[in-house]
């Protein structure tokens, strides 16, 4: 496996390194920016001038950046010139030792919710415009209320996880949101006003509560999102049935999840 290797453009010195951040380390961090910026829009591909615009780099050293990506495969590009995320990307992931660091920092979180709440309970993770569930325990109770599978994709702002995460979104990130999907979104009878409205909501309430999401009739969901570093975003969401989810038990629930993530160290 060839390594990722970017020439500086900072003049070398002959002046002993500082106490700073290391040199020859900005190429570095542009080419992992324009990753994490393919990665952003990876199902429907990203052109250069999008890559540009987005991340205020010059277009010579993003396209320079973006060749060396391509060549060692950390990124595809295709006919029509669009960049997605290339095997070595995917191969990185695979890599990853079982249970994921992600999926040992929650796992016990997500168990002792559904011991004590008796739901089903999902982590779903951001990845562009969609969200996909990373990981799903099954709680206490005999009834089990299973919405999403492992490995599931959603569009952003459908489901309770989903809906969550809307909450750290401002109204022009929605808006390119929407308009990247539009008609998926129409397909969920869901418009861009929507989805502003929702997030809205989300941001008074501190959670996203859903009723009757996809055609789930008597299904309810209550979610809460969060933060992990500058780029990373989830929630951690419940299905549960509507006639046991009445105000108590939402303000209980709520309560668990604030504990819950401030104890991840991810909470308000």
């Amino acid at each position: 496996m060839q390594l990722l290797t970017v020439e500086s453009a900072t003049p070398k010195s002959s002046k002993p390194a500082s106490d700073g951040p290391a040199r020859g380390t900005q190429s570095v961090r542009r080419a992992l920016q324009l990753l994490r910026c393919v990665a952003k829009y990876n199902d429907e591909g990203v052109k250069l001038a999008q890559l540009v615009r987005d991340e205020g780099l010059d277009r010579i050293t993003t396209y320079r950046l973006m060749t060396c990506l391509v060549e060692e495969q950390f990124v595809d590009r295709d006919g029509e010139q669009l960049y997605r995320l290339g095997p070595q990307a995917v191969l990185l992931g695979s890599l990853l030792p079982q249970p994921t660091p992600l999926l040992r920092r929650f796992v016990p979180v997500m168990k002792r919710i559904g011991r004590i709440g008796g739901d089903t309970v999902f982590l779903m993770m951001r990845q562009g415009d969609l969200v996909y569930c990373a990981h799903r325990e099954e709680g206490s109770s005999p009834i089990k209320i299973l919405t999403t599978s492992i490995g599931q994709r959603r569009l952003i702002g459908t489901g309770t996880g989903g809906t969550a995460v809307l909450g750290f979104m401002d109204k022009a990130e929605i808006a390119g949101t929407y308009a990247r999907n539009a008609a998926a979104y129409a397909q969920n009878l869901i418009d861009e006003d929507m989805l502003q409205a929702r997030s809205t909501a989300v941001r008074e309430q501190g959670c996203a509560l859903v009723f009757d999401a996809f055609g789930e009739v008597g299904v309810a969901g209550f979610g809460m999102a969060f933060r992990m570093g500058e780029h990373g975003m989830g929630a951690i969401s419940i299905a549960t049935l509507t006639a046991r989810f009445g105000f108590e038990r939402q303000h209980k629930m709520r309560q668990m999840f604030e504990t819950e993530l401030r104890g991840l160290g991810l909470g308000a």
